[in-house]
């Protein structure tokens, strides 16, 4: 045989020895922890569409999954601030100087809650439970100083959709909120 159907047969044999352990590729059991939650399919849905937690073990342990589930909120939290900036800059009509302001206010609130979401994260590893507390706040009050403020023009926005992404990652904010006190 030549080399290169060796190494085609041995990862052959490799996926089909895999096949045989469907533990390996089982997903933690999310539900559990989603159902505890506010928003119980936001939290199943965004962890389902999710690559982050695919390959982790079903004996993952609940600190384990929070912090996966922060990270899908931060990367969430990330799509909805390049929105917001793609449709200042890009947008179908030009907006005025009060909702582009509003939109970057918008934005560095977004961005803000991101690294408090870092921040709270470290503090889950370090199981420092009074900054996991104040760093969940201060991301919710980001968010929700981002929803004020789109609140204020929502006449005036060009489309409705950075909007309702805005009130979906307050949603997935509230489940990692909830999160946090079952934790501690």
């Amino acid at each position: 045989m030549n080399p290169i159907a060796n190494n085609v047969a041995l990862v052959l044999s490799f996926f089909i020895c895999l096949s045989f352990f469907p533990s390996l590729n089982a997903a933690p059991d999310v539900s559990k922890i989603c159902e505890k939650l506010r928003h119980k399919d936001l939290c199943m849905s965004s962890y389902q569409e999710s690559y982050i937690g695919r390959y982790l073990p079903d004996t993952a342990r609940p600190e384990v999954i929070a912090s996966i589930i922060i990270k899908i909120v931060v990367n969430n939290a990330s799509d909805v601030s390049r929105n917001l900036k793609t449709t200042v800059l890009e947008g179908p009509k030009p907006l005025t100087p009060e909702v582009k302001a509003k939109y970057g206010i918008c934005d560095h609130e977004v961005v803000t809650a991101m690294k408090e979401l870092d921040k709270l994260r470290t503090a889950m590893e370090i199981r420092n439970r009074d900054a996991e507390k104040y760093n969940m706040k201060s991301a919710v009050a980001n968010v929700e100083n981002c929803e004020k403020e789109l609140t204020s023009v929502e006449a005036q926005l060009p489309d409705k959709q950075q909007f309702d992404e805005v009130i979906v990652l307050k949603q997935m904010l509230e489940n990692v909120e909830d999160l946090v006190k079952n934790l501690g």
